[in-house]
């Protein structure tokens, strides 16, 4: 039996896109001295921006931007950078788009993210990790070092969904796993994947553990992460609660296969104004995108053979997804055909009566987007910020 053939919801069919809503207010990146998120993907800093919600009624925007001018020679920083890097953080208002804070932070030319917690922030800048209250005053600190032995390395954190846990996963990929259209394994991938899950405002470590392989998809909750089977490199269609020992148990809840042409991704929320403990995990990736309980239930369900799914967020009772339609582009003039995808728009449900409520058309190469517990939907499009409020 498919994937598609236990769905418990209704499926609901994408509709091609219509025109949006018009939006509460929309400004231009360059109001908030901010470049278009369309940058020239030639560096790994280009790609270092995003925004969210650091509050329903607060938006933080956030770019990483070369100084005009080189800095001097002297000593790396915490971060890793000499100083010809920036973190730019914008706090604006979500009622109309006004900046309220403006902070800048050396990082270097790797990876830099922010994440809001419960009281707070959470900071990645280069090789350093910070936590910032509201007011961004910095609380504590710590470094994510690098240890440069194996082929890919890198540092991912994500926030649980009552912002009190911060899980922060470093990744030593020493061999990738190598999968055949028909699903024949040539071989499963070798690598070091060190868990430690930190007090989200102190940095503090509280439970650390190691696998074997890295995760196909995965989500914190506050006593446990949602994940593939930490038993192989990707995802072969087992889905399970790993505790924070590092022990994992398969859940009744089948997902798809990873192939080539397929890769999940995961992310997780809570209801808002529900129990504590009514977290959710929300798949996507291919053709669907799927709403989880914390026990594996399915609660929500959307297929599209004719679009793949890029991300998906949740927040309160709303999700947000970004769809991709396939299209057909050459390689070069005279040249062959490659089959691609292309960002088509973003769309927002309300999970409570599984009704769409908006879709705003993607105009650039790709879109940012944030959605608030109150159904405030902000979307970075190329050198433009818009908000939408979302009805119910």
């Amino acid at each position: 039996m498919t994937f598609m053939k236990h769905a418990v919801m209704a499926l609901l069919v994408c509709a091609p896109a219509w025109s949006a809503q018009a939006p509460r207010w929309e400004t231009n990146l360059q109001a908030y001295r901010v470049q278009s998120f369309d940058r020239q993907a030639g560096a790994a800093w280009t790609n270092q921006q995003g925004i969210l919600f650091l509050e329903p009624d607060k938006i933080v925007l956030y770019q990483v931007n070369r100084k005009q001018e080189l800095a001097k020679l002297r000593p790396r920083g915490a971060g890793g950078g000499a100083g010809n890097f920036l973190l730019n953080i914008k706090v604006l208002s979500a009622d109309d788009g006004r900046i309220l804070r403006s902070v800048d932070i050396p990082t270097n030319g790797g990876d830099s993210q922010v994440l809001t917690t419960r009281r707070g922030l959470v900071v990645l800048a280069g090789s350093a990790l910070y936590s910032y209250s509201p007011a961004f005053e910095r609380i504590a600190e710590r470094e994510l070092p690098f240890e440069k032995s194996a082929r890919i390395e890198d540092w991912r954190m994500r926030v649980s969904p009552s912002g009190e846990k911060l899980v922060i996963v470093h990744e030593q990929v020493f061999m990738t796993p190598e999968l055949l259209a028909d699903q024949t394994v040539i071989h499963d991938g070798k690598a070091t994947v060190d868990v430690q899950v930190l007090n989200a405002a102190t940095l503090q470590t509280e439970k650390s553990f190691t696998l074997q392989h890295t995760l196909a998809f995965w989500a914190p909750l506050d006593d446990q992460l949602i994940t593939s089977n930490p038993a192989h490199s990707y995802s072969d269609g087992q889905m399970g609660a790993l505790d924070f020992n590092g022990n994992w148990s398969p859940m009744k809840a089948e997902v798809p296969k990873e192939s080539n042409a397929c890769r999940l991704g995961m992310s997780a929320t809570k209801e808002d104004g529900q129990r504590e403990d009514a977290q959710r995990a929300v798949l996507y990736g291919c053709d669907t995108v799927t709403v989880f309980s914390a026990t594996g239930e399915r609660m929500f369900t959307h297929h599209d053979l004719r679009l793949m799914y890029a991300s998906a967020l949740a927040a309160g009772p709303f999700l947000a997804v970004q769809c991709d339609t396939y299209r057909m582009e050459t390689t070069r003039p005279g040249g062959g055909w490659l089959a691609g995808t292309r960002a088509d728009r973003v769309e927002v449900y309300d999970l409570t009566s599984r009704a769409r409520r908006i879709s705003v058309p993607i105009r650039g190469a790709r879109a940012y987007y944030a959605i608030s517990t109150h159904g405030d939907l902000a979307v970075v499009d190329g050198e433009t910020l818009r908000l939408f409020h979302v009805e119910t």
